[in-house]
C-alpha cells in the first residue's frame, strides 16, 4: 500500500481539543500527510466562518446558580434520541475517509464512539463498507449520512444497504447545489490516495472509477423538499435534515416530513462568510418550537461549547474533526478519549453552573449575551 496511516491503539491524555488539533497537524505533517491534515482541519474560502463558528461562542456568557447543596456525585449527562439511550449528548458527525488518519478507519471510530456511550453518523464517503462498519460493533447504534446523487439507482443502492445493515436514522445533507471552495485543498492539489477508496460507493456496479474528491462531490445536487418524504417512505427510518441554517428552512424541512433538524454549516467547509451556527441557533430553536429534536454542530471544541449549545435549545451536539484527532493518535481508544474529554468538560461546566442533568441544563440555565467591555 502506498498510503500509510497510524495503527496504534491507546488511551490519550488530553488537556483540551485545541491543543490536540495542533498536535494532530504536527503529527500528520511529520509523516508527509500535511495535505490530508489540511483537508480535515481546513474550511472554505478565507475560513471566516470556520473561525467564527468557534469564536462566537464567546458572545454568550454563563450566569451560574450556587448555594444549592450540589455535589459531584449527582452529575449526569445521559440523554436519548429516537429511543436510543446515550451516556452523553455529544455524538459524532459524518466525515469522509477516516482511513486518512488510522488504519482501522470507520471501524475504529464506531468502536470508540460506542465505548463512550455515544453514536456515530457514518458518511456516504466512508472508506469501509457499511457491512464491515456494522459488524465491527454490532450492538452500536449509528446513523447514515446520505448525500443525494443524480443517479437514482445509486441513491436506492445506498439507502437499501443502510437499512440492511441496521442504521437507526438517515441524515440527509442539504448544503446547496455546489461544492465549497476549500483553498487549502486547491492549493495542495488534494486528492485521495488510490489505496483509500470509498468502498460503499465503489460497491455500486455503475459507479465510475477514477473520481477525485471534487468530482465526487460535484455529482450531487440540492435536494427538493418533497424528496424528504420519499426517503422516509423508502427507508421507514427517522430522517434528519443536516445543513439547516435558518428558521425558515427548518420549518420547510419539518413541513416536508423531517423527524429532526441538524443545524450545521459543515464546520465552515461549504459557503464561507455566513453566520456561525451558534448565532443561528436561537432563531432555529424558536422556529422548531420543540416539534422535533435539534442536533447542533460546527465549532464545538470544548465542553463549555456543548453546554452553551444545549442551554440555547439544542438537544444533542455533534463533533466531526475532534474524533478524527483521537482516532489518529489512539484508534478506537483515542476516539473514546476525545468524547470522554468533552463529556468531562461538559459535566464540570454543569456542576459549576448549578445544574446536574441535561434536562435541568436545558430548562434552568441562564445565558447572557456578552457585550464589548471598556
Amino acid at each position: 500500500m502506498s498510503y500509510h496511516a497510524n495503527s496504534i491503539e491507546k488511551e490519550l491524555e488530553i488537556i483540551n481539543i485545541p491543543d490536540l488539533e495542533k498536535e494532530f497537524e504536527k503529527s500528520m505533517s511529520a509523516v508527509n500527510h500535511k495535505k490530508e491534515a489540511d483537508f480535515i482541519i481546513g474550511g472554505a474560502g478565507s475560513e471566516y466562518t470556520l473561525q467564527h463558528n468557534i469564536s462566537d461562542f464567546d458572545n454568550w456568557e454563563i450566569v451560574p446558580s450556587v448555594i444549592r447543596g450540589l455535589d459531584e456525585s449527582r452529575g449526569n449527562t445521559a440523554t436519548e434520541i429516537f429511543g436510543i439511550k446515550l451516556r452523553t449528548p455529544i455524538i459524532v458527525s459524518p466525515s469522509a475517509a477516516h482511513g486518512l488518519v488510522h488504519s482501522t478507519a470507520e471501524l475504529g471510530t464506531l468502536k470508540g464512539t460506542f465505548n463512550a456511550g455515544s453514536l456515530m453518523t457514518v458518511s456516504t464517503f466512508s472508506n469501509e463498507l457499511l457491512k464491515s462498519i456494522h459488524e465491527a460493533e454490532s450492538a452500536a447504534p449509528w446513523f447514515y449520512q446520505f448525500s443525494f446523487d443524480q443517479n437514482q439507482n445509486l441513491n436506492n443502492f445506498l439507502l437499501n444497504e443502510a437499512i440492511r445493515q441496521g442504521a437507526k436514522a438517515i441524515v440527509v445533507g442539504v448544503f446547496g447545489a455546489s461544492f465549497g471552495r476549500r483553498e487549502r485543498d486547491i492549493r495542495n492539489h488534494f486528492d485521495f490516495d488510490s489505496d483509500l477508496p470509498f468502498r460503499q460507493l465503489a460497491a455500486f456496479p455503475e459507479y465510475p472509477s477514477g473520481l477525485d474528491i471534487l468530482k465526487v462531490n460535484n455529482r450531487k445536487r440540492d435536494i427538493n423538499p418533497e424528496e424528504i418524504a420519499k426517503i422516509k417512505e423508502q427507508t421507514g427510518l427517522p430522517v434528519l435534515v443536516k445543513g439547516i441554517q435558518s428558521g425558515a428552512d427548518a420549518i420547510r424541512a419539518i413541513e416536508n416530513g423531517a423527524d429532526g433538524i441538524w443545524i450545521s454549516n459543515t464546520g465552515g467547509r461549504q459557503l464561507d462568510g455566513i453566520r456561525s451556527t451558534i448565532k443561528a441557533l436561537p432563531e432555529i430553536v424558536e422556529a422548531v418550537n420543540k416539534r422535533v429534536p435539534i442536533i447542533f454542530d460546527s465549532g464545538i471544541r470544548r465542553g463549555q461549547h456543548v453546554f452553551k449549545a444545549l442551554a440555547l435549545g439544542a438537544d444533542l451536539v455533534a463533533v466531526g474533526r475532534a474524533p478524527l484527532y483521537g482516532l489518529h493518535f489512539g484508534g478506537a481508544r483515542g476516539v473514546t478519549s476525545v468524547l470522554e474529554q468533552l463529556r468531562t468538560e461538559l459535566l464540570n461546566t454543569m456542576l459549576l453552573a448549578g445544574v446536574t442533568d441535561i434536562k435541568e441544563l436545558k430548562n434552568n440555565t441562564r445565558l447572557e449575551r456578552a457585550y464589548p467591555r471598556a
